[in-house]
């Protein structure tokens, strides 16, 4: 995105001229006669430099600067002296200004401070997102699942690229992680990645929060409003649960990724961005697209790669490192200390089908956690799904024993003959034949 200068005089004509030298080398230029002109702009645009005269005709420019600098410390504001203002100019700069050039202006020292200006500010910033990114950058995928193991060196080595891609996956499996993981490992890592879960949002309220709005753009618009495709510039945007997006919303993220450029909703200009571009979804895309829901076109160009998420109950073998992962981040945000958890509880989880995956495990065990009144985890501790759980199993048992039992007593009734053991016990000779197998009954006799 091109560089944004505000300039603030009450002189219009030196603005326009200002303006005009700007333009010309690929600036995006702002000016205003006044302050609240310059508040209004800056409500609206993303500004990268201020120029501000100290004589702004009935304000005094040192008040107007230390309001922008307390709506904004780091953003650069560059003062316009004449000669018999050094003295607040240099009051300005102590203040907080960058620093202040003199009338008569000379556009070649002007554009050598902005570009100064602007260097530092960037330095700053991407400094504070390095230092930002620090936490974010130990975030890690626990597995010892060749599986994931598998997708996440597959995601390394697309995160050294720029093509978009698409993450498939159940709910809680872990999509907005790999996410995460992929636009950690890449070159936009100092920035911070930018998410929206599309299902969250109605279609109009979806425009809006992707691509912003102008101001007066529709009835409530009363100021300018910045979407999440701009504020990601220079990062990563993922679009989580794409499937669930309109086709109209669809057709705009189409030309945003062929142009990589947006239009603010009631903004009659183009905004060049610059994004990488990572999608995820739990629905079947395919499908969505034989049903007319989903564009093709879209999602031949989101598919450049496409990541395959395996539930849990496909990698059951991770289950133990992700429970002592859990407890240990319960345990640290936590004044209660849980060590681990039982066997029966593992053997337990082993047997269970996880429906919601890695995140239903994290809220189980924080749940028992919580409820556990020692180091350990008890099956008493456990969500009441899993009492449940061993509920139905014996219950499960105790039928199947029944059965066992009578099919056994029907055999001995009709001397082991499979064709009446059948007919007494009103079941077919070949569903017979499976039950005798399942309960590993043997037969002494023939039929």
């Amino acid at each position: 995105m091109a560089a944004s200068v505000l300039i603030i005089d009450d002189n219009i004509k030196l603005c326009k001229s200002l303006a005009q030298n700007f333009d010309q080398l690929g600036y995006r230029s702002h000016y205003a006669e006044n302050s609240a002109k310059a508040f209004d702009i800056l409500s609206q645009h993303p500004v990268g430099v201020v120029l501000l005269d100290i004589v702004l005709g009935k304000e005094d420019g040192v008040d107007v600067l230390e309001r922008l600098l307390s709506r904004n410390s780091k953003l650069p504001v560059i003062m316009i002296t004449g000669y018999g203002s050094i003295e607040t100019a240099v009051k300005s700069v102590k203040l907080g200004a960058f620093d202040y050039v003199q009338k008569p202006l000379d556009f070649n020292n002007i554009l050598k401070i902005v570009e100064n200006a602007l260097r530092v500010a960037n330095l700053k910033s991407e400094n504070q997102r390095l230092k930002n990114r620090i936490v974010a950058l130990t975030d890690r995928i626990i597995t010892h699942s060749r599986k994931m193991i598998d997708v996440c060196n597959k995601a390394k080595r697309l995160a050294e690229t720029d093509i978009p891609i698409l993450i498939i996956g159940e709910n809680g499996t872990g999509k907005e992680l790999l996410a995460n993981f992929i636009h950690n490992n890449s070159k936009r890592s100092a920035y911070q990645i930018s998410s929206i879960n599309c299902a969250a949002f109605p279609e109009t309220l979806l425009d809006n929060e992707l691509f912003g709005h102008e101001k007066g753009a529709y009835t409530g618009a009363d100021a300018a409003f910045i979407g999440i495709f701009e504020k990601a510039d220079g990062g990563t945007l993922h679009l989580d649960e794409i499937g669930d997006m309109a086709p109209s919303t669809q057709a705009k993220i189409l030309r945003t990724l062929q142009n990589n450029e947006i239009r603010r909703i009631g903004g009659n200009k183009s905004i060049t961005i610059d994004v990488r571009f990572i999608a995820s979804t739990n629905k079947d895309i395919l499908g969505l697209i034989a049903q007319g829901r989903f564009r093709e076109d879209l999602y031949y160009r989101i598919n450049a790669a496409t990541l395959h998420i395996p539930p849990l109950k496909e990698r059951m073998d991770d289950i133990p490192v992700l429970v002592n992962h859990f407890l240990s981040s319960f345990s640290n945000n936590n004044s209660k200390m849980v060590k681990r958890v039982s066997d029966d509880v593992l053997q337990r989880f082993s047997q269970y089908h996880w429906p919601g995956n890695i995140r239903e495990l994290k809220n189980t065990i924080n749940y028992a956690a919580t409820m556990a009144t020692s180091g350990d985890i008890r099956m008493e501790d456990l969500p009441a799904a899993f009492i449940d759980m061993q509920k139905e199993k014996s219950e499960y048992n105790i039928m199947e024993e029944t059965e066992k039992m009578l099919i056994i007593k029907m055999l001995k009734q009709s001397d082991y003959n499979k064709r009446k053991a059948a007919r007494l016990l009103e079941i077919s000779r070949k569903t017979l034949y499976n039950k005798l197998k399942k309960y590993g009954i043997s037969l002494t006799g023939t039929g």
